[in-house]
């Protein structure tokens, strides 16, 4: 499953993530300003962290959109944007 957090709605989002121990994070918008500390794999769109200036910490890779958006089409989303 993979999950799409904003920081609106982190808190449930990332209760959520917690949950499923196949579950991937995507943080998005501002999501991105978040430092979940889950032992999931967790990735930034990288336009939202290059446009919020952020220094992600190393266990949080980035994600292009173009890739985000073929990995929505193959895999089971829950959104929390």
């Amino acid at each position: 499953m993979l999950y799409l957090i904003d920081k609106p709605m982190a808190e449930i989002g990332l209760r959520t993530a917690a949950n499923d121990a196949d579950g991937t994070i995507v943080l998005i918008q501002d999501g991105v300003l978040l430092d979940p500390d889950l032992d999931r794999p967790t990735y930034a769109v990288a336009q939202d962290v290059e446009k919020r200036g952020v220094a992600l910490p190393d266990r949080i890779d980035t994600i292009a959109y173009a890739e985000l958006v073929d990995r929505l089409a193959e895999e089971e989303v829950k959104s929390f944007v």
